[in-house]
Order: C-alpha cells, then structure tokens, then sequence
C-alpha cells in the first residue's frame, strides 16, 4: 500500500466520523455511602510516627517498679490525660482496670 492511499484513506475515515458532541458539565452531586450494617467501633486507633528513642524511652517508664503490670496503653492513656488537663480540657482515657 502506498503512502498517499493510506494518507487518504485516513482522510476518509477521520470526515466520516463526527465530532464529539460537548456536554454541558453539571456538578456531581456525591453518592451516598452505603451502609454495611456493621456497627462502629468502641475504640479508634490514634497514633504518630517518632523517633526510636521516644519507644526506647516509654518502654523504661512502663519498666520502674511503680508501673509494673502497667500496659503501654494504659501509660499512654495516662499521657494523654495529663496532656488534656494541662490545657484544662475532659480527660478522655479510662483505665480498664
């Protein structure tokens, strides 16, 4: 096949075919979430990134004898109460002892 009948071949084709008919863009409106029946969880995962040392430390707290039989989370839980009633706020955590 020679190169000017390809070349008009594709001319051809290319006039034959219309051109896309623009729809006027209309805002999405979001879909609601399906529900899965599943009850929400009692607890949420709350945590950050750090260095090495801030676990090497907290795991020295959780080892003095006055904090033995303690969990990280409840040494964490701790924490973050402190936290919260250093800037006067509810202190969320609950031992669950």
């Amino acid at each position: 096949m020679s190169k000017s009948t390809l070349s008009a071949g594709l001319k051809a084709a290319a006039s034959m075919a219309s051109p896309p008919v623009s729809q006027p863009q209309t805002a999405r409106t979001p879909r609601p979430r399906k529900r899965t029946g599943k009850p929400q969880p009692s607890t949420v995962m709350v945590g950050a990134n750090f260095p090495p040392e801030v676990r090497r430390v907290l795991f020295l707290v959780q080892a003095e004898h006055e904090n033995a039989g303690k969990t990280m989370k409840q040494l964490l839980g701790e924490a973050i109460n402190d936290l919260c009633a250093k800037y006067r706020k509810p202190q969320p955590y609950q031992s669950e002892e």
